[in-house]
Protein backbone atom coordinates (compact mmCIF):
# COMPACT_ATOMS: atom_id res chain seq x y z
CA UNK A 1 0.00 0.00 0.00
CA UNK A 2 1.43 2.88 -0.90
CA UNK A 3 2.11 6.04 1.68
CA UNK A 4 0.51 9.12 2.11
CA UNK A 5 2.50 11.89 0.23
CA UNK A 6 2.69 13.69 3.34
CA UNK A 7 3.96 11.17 5.40
CA UNK A 8 6.49 10.49 2.63
CA UNK A 9 7.27 13.81 2.66
CA UNK A 10 8.13 13.57 6.21
CA UNK A 11 9.82 10.34 6.17
CA UNK A 12 12.26 11.88 3.54
CA UNK A 13 12.79 15.25 5.69
CA UNK A 14 13.75 12.78 9.01
CA UNK A 15 16.07 10.72 7.20
CA UNK A 16 18.48 13.43 5.78
CA UNK A 17 20.10 14.68 8.51
CA UNK A 18 20.79 10.88 9.42
CA UNK A 19 21.96 10.00 6.05
CA UNK A 20 24.10 13.40 6.66
CA UNK A 21 25.73 12.50 10.14
CA UNK A 22 25.77 9.18 8.98
CA UNK A 23 28.27 10.03 5.94
CA UNK A 24 30.28 12.82 8.13
CA UNK A 25 30.81 9.33 10.57
CA UNK A 26 32.13 7.08 7.63
CA UNK A 27 34.64 9.84 6.60
CA UNK A 28 36.02 10.69 10.01
CA UNK A 29 36.42 6.86 10.16
CA UNK A 30 38.25 6.63 6.95
CA UNK A 31 40.69 9.33 7.81
CA UNK A 32 41.57 7.88 10.74
CA UNK A 33 41.52 4.18 10.37
CA UNK A 34 44.72 2.37 9.95
CA UNK A 35 42.71 0.13 6.86
CA UNK A 36 41.92 3.06 4.71
CA UNK A 37 45.57 2.65 2.45
CA UNK A 38 44.77 -1.04 2.31
CA UNK A 39 41.67 -0.74 1.36
CA UNK A 40 42.79 2.06 -1.55
CA UNK A 41 45.61 -1.21 -2.45
CA UNK A 42 42.77 -3.64 -2.85
CA UNK A 43 40.26 -0.72 -4.92
CA UNK A 44 41.42 -2.36 -8.34
CA UNK A 45 40.76 -5.65 -8.23
CA UNK A 46 37.09 -4.70 -5.87
CA UNK A 47 35.96 -2.92 -8.66
CA UNK A 48 37.03 -5.62 -11.37
CA UNK A 49 34.93 -8.15 -8.86
CA UNK A 50 31.91 -5.78 -8.59
CA UNK A 51 32.06 -5.01 -12.36
CA UNK A 52 31.36 -8.51 -12.90
CA UNK A 53 28.74 -9.32 -10.13
CA UNK A 54 26.95 -5.99 -10.08
CA UNK A 55 23.72 -5.24 -12.68
CA UNK A 56 25.11 -3.10 -15.27
CA UNK A 57 21.88 -0.99 -14.27
CA UNK A 58 23.32 -0.06 -10.66
CA UNK A 59 27.06 0.67 -11.76
CA UNK A 60 25.61 3.22 -14.08
CA UNK A 61 23.18 4.68 -11.71
CA UNK A 62 26.65 5.01 -9.27
CA UNK A 63 28.71 6.59 -11.88
CA UNK A 64 25.93 8.89 -13.41
CA UNK A 65 24.81 10.21 -9.52
CA UNK A 66 28.48 10.99 -9.01
CA UNK A 67 29.09 12.91 -12.41
CA UNK A 68 25.46 14.85 -12.10
CA UNK A 69 26.92 16.17 -8.79
CA UNK A 70 30.06 17.92 -10.45
CA UNK A 71 28.20 18.86 -13.99
CA UNK A 72 25.10 20.44 -12.02
CA UNK A 73 25.77 24.01 -12.07
CA UNK A 74 27.01 23.44 -16.27
CA UNK A 75 24.17 21.70 -17.12
CA UNK A 76 22.19 24.51 -15.39
CA UNK A 77 24.05 26.94 -17.17
CA UNK A 78 24.06 25.65 -20.53
CA UNK A 79 27.38 24.97 -20.53
CA UNK A 80 26.74 21.45 -21.51
CA UNK A 81 24.16 21.97 -24.35
CA UNK A 82 27.44 21.35 -27.05
CA UNK A 83 26.71 17.05 -25.62
CA UNK A 84 22.94 16.79 -26.64
CA UNK A 85 22.67 14.28 -29.17
CA UNK A 86 26.29 13.13 -28.99
CA UNK A 87 27.69 10.29 -27.00
CA UNK A 88 31.10 10.62 -25.04
CA UNK A 89 32.34 6.90 -24.01
CA UNK A 90 35.03 6.73 -21.31
CA UNK A 91 36.84 3.47 -21.16
CA UNK A 92 38.56 1.60 -18.82
CA UNK A 93 40.74 0.12 -20.82
CA UNK A 94 42.91 -2.10 -18.51
CA UNK A 95 39.54 -3.42 -16.85
CA UNK A 96 37.24 -3.34 -20.55
CA UNK A 97 34.65 -1.49 -18.81
CA UNK A 98 33.09 1.67 -20.72
CA UNK A 99 30.33 3.88 -19.93
CA UNK A 100 28.42 6.15 -22.63
CA UNK A 101 27.26 9.73 -21.53
CA UNK A 102 24.91 12.19 -23.55
CA UNK A 103 23.04 14.60 -22.70
CA UNK A 104 19.15 13.59 -23.19
CA UNK A 105 17.88 16.34 -26.30
CA UNK A 106 14.79 17.13 -25.42
CA UNK A 107 13.21 19.83 -28.34
CA UNK A 108 12.21 23.53 -26.42
CA UNK A 109 13.18 22.21 -23.28
CA UNK A 110 15.21 25.29 -21.51
CA UNK A 111 19.12 24.30 -20.49
CA UNK A 112 18.00 23.13 -17.11
CA UNK A 113 15.37 20.36 -18.14
CA UNK A 114 17.83 18.58 -20.24
CA UNK A 115 19.34 15.37 -18.37
CA UNK A 116 23.09 13.78 -18.39
CA UNK A 117 22.37 9.99 -19.12
CA UNK A 118 24.43 6.71 -19.24
CA UNK A 119 23.27 4.99 -22.36
CA UNK A 120 22.65 1.23 -21.41
CA UNK A 121 25.90 -0.77 -23.27
CA UNK A 122 24.14 -3.95 -24.14
CA UNK A 123 22.78 -6.07 -26.19
CA UNK A 124 24.64 -3.30 -28.38
CA UNK A 125 26.79 -0.13 -27.28
CA UNK A 126 26.10 3.28 -28.57
CA UNK A 127 28.15 4.11 -31.16
CA UNK A 128 30.36 7.18 -29.59
CA UNK A 129 31.23 10.29 -31.42
CA UNK A 130 34.18 10.82 -28.79
CA UNK A 131 36.02 8.67 -26.79
CA UNK A 132 38.28 9.20 -23.69
CA UNK A 133 40.87 6.00 -23.16
CA UNK A 134 42.83 5.13 -20.14
CA UNK A 135 43.78 3.02 -17.02
CA UNK A 136 41.71 3.00 -14.44
CA UNK A 137 45.23 5.02 -12.46
CA UNK A 138 44.70 7.65 -15.21
CA UNK A 139 41.44 8.19 -14.01
CA UNK A 140 41.69 8.45 -10.66
CA UNK A 141 44.69 10.90 -10.99
CA UNK A 142 42.42 12.44 -13.41
CA UNK A 143 39.09 12.69 -10.93
CA UNK A 144 41.09 13.26 -8.47
CA UNK A 145 42.33 16.52 -10.27
CA UNK A 146 46.08 15.54 -9.08
CA UNK A 147 47.11 15.66 -12.85
CA UNK A 148 45.76 17.94 -15.32
CA UNK A 149 44.06 15.99 -18.43
CA UNK A 150 46.57 17.70 -20.83
CA UNK A 151 49.39 16.42 -18.71
CA UNK A 152 47.58 12.72 -19.23
CA UNK A 153 47.18 13.77 -22.88
CA UNK A 154 50.70 14.79 -23.69
CA UNK A 155 52.34 11.94 -21.63
CA UNK A 156 49.88 9.16 -23.28
CA UNK A 157 48.21 8.07 -20.21
CA UNK A 158 45.08 9.71 -21.83
CA UNK A 159 43.81 8.89 -25.46
CA UNK A 160 41.12 11.04 -27.12
CA UNK A 161 39.97 9.53 -30.15
CA UNK A 162 37.14 10.83 -32.45
CA UNK A 163 35.81 14.53 -32.65
CA UNK A 164 38.97 15.73 -31.52
CA UNK A 165 36.86 19.14 -30.94
CA UNK A 166 34.09 17.75 -29.10
CA UNK A 167 36.92 16.09 -27.03
CA UNK A 168 38.49 19.07 -26.23
CA UNK A 169 35.36 21.01 -24.95
CA UNK A 170 34.83 17.86 -22.57
CA UNK A 171 38.47 18.11 -21.63
CA UNK A 172 37.85 21.79 -20.84
CA UNK A 173 34.74 20.96 -18.93
CA UNK A 174 36.28 18.66 -16.80
CA UNK A 175 39.39 21.06 -15.59
CA UNK A 176 36.28 23.16 -14.52
CA UNK A 177 34.79 20.52 -11.85
CA UNK A 178 34.80 20.60 -8.19
CA UNK A 179 35.80 17.70 -6.84
CA UNK A 180 34.44 18.87 -3.04
CA UNK A 181 31.15 18.63 -4.57
CA UNK A 182 31.16 14.98 -4.33
CA UNK A 183 30.24 12.94 -1.30
CA UNK A 184 33.32 12.82 1.59
CA UNK A 185 33.82 9.57 1.50
CA UNK A 186 34.62 9.44 -2.28
CA UNK A 187 36.33 12.52 -2.25
CA UNK A 188 38.58 11.52 0.13
CA UNK A 189 39.26 8.06 -1.18
CA UNK A 190 40.20 9.72 -4.43
CA UNK A 191 42.37 11.72 -2.43
CA UNK A 192 44.41 8.78 -0.90
CA UNK A 193 44.38 6.76 -3.76
CA UNK A 194 45.92 9.36 -6.10
CA UNK A 195 48.39 10.31 -3.88
CA UNK A 196 49.55 6.93 -3.13
CA UNK A 197 49.52 6.54 -7.13
CA UNK A 198 51.73 9.47 -6.97
CA UNK A 199 54.52 8.58 -4.36
CA UNK A 200 54.59 5.48 -6.34
CA UNK A 201 55.45 6.94 -9.90
CA UNK A 202 58.15 9.20 -7.71
CA UNK A 203 59.52 6.55 -5.89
Amino acid sequence: MLLPKWVTTMLVAKAKPALGRAHNAVFENLKTSPITPILVAKAKPALSLAHKFVPDGLQNQLVLQGMKRLAKEFLENGEMDFMAGKVARLHIKDMNISFFFTLQDESNSPSQDKKLIILASLPQPPEPNVTFSATLEAFVLLASQKVDPDTLFFNRSLQISGDTELGLEIKNLIDQFDIQLLHKPVGYLLNVWSQQLLEKQHA
